[in-house]
Order: structure tokens, then C-alpha cells, then sequence
């Protein structure tokens, strides 16, 4: 397994409550990763996303990325930005579960 394919092995505590948060926006989770530390770039790519990068790792590093949050997601790749972060965040111990829950207006 690749280490950018690692949050796939990260289990949501409270899954129920992942339909809370199926029609967050880009510019949402941009918010969340700033409330909890994330640096975040929007300079990147073709101007239509942005990436969360890991502290004190060179952008240019595919591993030094959380996630890359696109314009106009859907529903489905909420789960998926939810566990990159929470990954980070447990690999860190910077913040848990709950602490991406109360940033997105959840808990």
C-alpha cells in the first residue's frame, strides 16, 4: 500500500454522521483544514483546486499532500476528504475525529 492510500484503512467513529456533510463545498473544507492547522495552497494546478499539505514538507512532494480538495465534488468523495484528514490528524496527533466534526459545523 502506497502511504497516500493509508486513510483508506481509517474507520470513522461516528459514520453516522457522514450524510451531514455530503454537500460540503470546496470552499468549505478549505475552512476545516485551516481551523485545524492544514496549511492549504489554492495557487496549484489548473486554478480549480486546492491542496492541504502536511507542515515542514515540500509542495512539490506527492507524499507531503493531506488531500487535494477539487471544485464541484460530489457527494460520494466527502468520506474520502473526511478520512485523509482525520488520517493526518492521527498520524500527527495534532486533532481526532471530533476536532473535523466541530470544524465543519457538526458537533
Amino acid at each position: 500500500m502506497q502511504p497516500w492510500d493509508e486513510y483508506k484503512l481509517v474507520k470513522i467513529e461516528r459514520g453516522e454522521l457522514v450524510d451531514q456533510i455530503k454537500n460540503k463545498k470546496q470552499d468549505d473544507w478549505i475552512k476545516v483544514c485551516e481551523k485545524l492547522g492544514i496549511i492549504v495552497r489554492i495557487d496549484c494546478g489548473r486554478g480549480d483546486h486546492a491542496v492541504a499539505y502536511k507542515d515542514n514538507c515540500s509542495p512539490e512532494k506527492r507524499e507531503c499532500t493531506v488531500v487535494t480538495l477539487v471544485r464541484g465534488m460530489h457527494a460520494g468523495i466527502q468520506r474520502d476528504i473526511f478520512k485523509k484528514i482525520l488520517c493526518h490528524g492521527l498520524k500527527t496527533s495534532k486533532f481526532k475525529e471530533d476536532d473535523i466534526w466541530k470544524a465543519l459545523g457538526v458537533l
